[in-house]
């Protein structure tokens, strides 16, 4: 693990600020909370075209959200000054060879992002989540194999999906098609979870939390997408950060916790099963990477979401203590914090 140079950090820092501080295009009106099955969120009108009215949804009512209006009630950025100032600093972190998306993923990410799944509650999980844990712990954590990949991982939980009452525009199948990718591999063709570029080993999957014992298919309605459900990501999606992706002016997305997706990773390590068992060491040194850092850095939230997995039930106790008996370092750098 080697320290990110605190200047780096820093443009990190302001990159992300000034992402967050940007107001989404063409919010109009005043923003406004509505309550709904015993949460609130807040709401901004919109005039469409054709001058119908648009509820268009910002976020939980939580103190980012709050924040983040106060800003948009000041002031409004400027376009140009944004996109200029922010393409600055997305070009310093990738000169200092900073982690950063290859095109395709970054035409992806882009254009969810310009479609506002993850204004709408999209996580980006799986290996380039893990990417980004560099910036946001200011650390250099991986080795160049456990930040390969082909895949993108989006996840969102669906009574979310269903709660915000505001969609994606357009829709994320649109987006996927405009992006030359179609849909494969599913038992059910009318509920495609998983796309794939044409002569091309890049795959975008969608994920839901899962919460029966079967982990079929479910409806992601603010994304327009159907999503594999499986269980123990609702741990993991929980209470997501904001972090911004290298590629052109930065791309504002939602990763996980990095201590949530640590534990998560023993989870998933112990249940990989038949052509998914030789993925298991990556996520056992993906864990390691993350785990290592947080020990030094925020030992109070690493152990307070193990302590949290576990007091889940069995399943979850065994699943990770089948992940620690197979490394023993990683097990004695938990029981330190436990």
């Amino acid at each position: 693990m080697k320290p990110i140079p605190l200047t780096l950090q820093t443009t990190y820092q302001d990159l992300l600020q000034a992402h967050l501080d940007r107001a989404p295009a063409d919010m109009a009106g005043s923003p406004h909370l509505r309550k709904s099955d015993r949460k609130a969120f807040w709401y901004a009108t919109v005039r469409a075209p054709g001058g119908a009215h648009q509820q268009y949804f910002i976020g939980p009512d939580d103190e980012k959200t709050r924040a983040r209006i106060e800003q948009w009630k000041t002031a409004q950025t400027d376009a140009r000054n944004f996109r200029t100032n922010a393409s600055e600093k997305a070009a310093a972190l990738r000169a200092a060879r900073l982690p950063a998306l290859d095109m395709t993923t970054g035409k992806a990410l882009r254009a969810f992002a310009m479609a506002g799944a993850f204004r709408l509650g999209g996580v980006l999980v799986g290996t380039h989540a893990f990417r980004l844990y560099d910036l946001e712990l200011g650390a250099r954590l991986a080795d160049g194999a456990t930040a390969i990949t082909a895949d993108l991982d989006l996840a969102s939980f669906e009574k979310l999906s269903l709660a915000v009452d505001d969609h994606a525009e357009p829709a994320l199948p649109v987006v996927l098609k405009s992006l030359g990718m179609s849909p494969i591999g599913s038992l059910n063709p009318k509920k495609p979870t998983r796309w794939r570029m044409p002569d091309s080993d890049f795959t975008i999957d969608f994920l839901a939390p899962s919460f029966d014992d079967r982990e079929g298919p479910q409806k992601l309605e603010a994304l327009g997408v159907w999503a594999q459900g499986l269980h123990f990501l609702n741990f993991l999606i929980r209470d997501p950060i904001p972090a911004v992706a290298l590629y052109r002016e930065g791309v504002l997305v939602q990763i996980p916790r990095p201590e949530r997706f640590a534990v998560h990773k023993l989870i998933v390590a112990a249940r990989r099963r038949g052509p998914g068992r030789s993925k298991a060491q990556k996520d056992l040194q993906q864990a390691r990477a993350l785990m290592t850092a947080l020990a030094e850095m925020r030992p109070y939230e690493l152990s307070a979401a193990y302590e949290e997995a576990r007091q889940h039930g069995d399943a979850w106790r065994n699943a990770i203590d089948m992940s620690l008996e197979r490394d023993p370092d990683l097990k004695k750098l938990v029981e330190d914090i436990a």
